[in-house]
């Protein structure tokens, strides 16, 4: 992930925290998945579809 997005991300993360909101750290599970395949492998994948569905069940 860019160095230049951790600030954006860490605001995020505080911001639902705070509100108590439902957040999908799309940033941490995509620099996994894209180790293993570039990130358009995954990015039209459904794998951000599934992993919300996760999320709020």
């Amino acid at each position: 992930m860019a160095h230049h997005l951790d600030p954006k991300i860490q605001v995020v993360r505080r911001l639902a925290r705070k509100n108590g909101a439902h957040l999908l750290a799309a940033d941490g599970m995509f620099a996994e998945l894209a180790a293993t395949a570039g990130p358009e492998y995954w990015a039209a994948d459904g794998v951000l579809a599934a992993a919300w569905l996760r999320l709020l069940a």
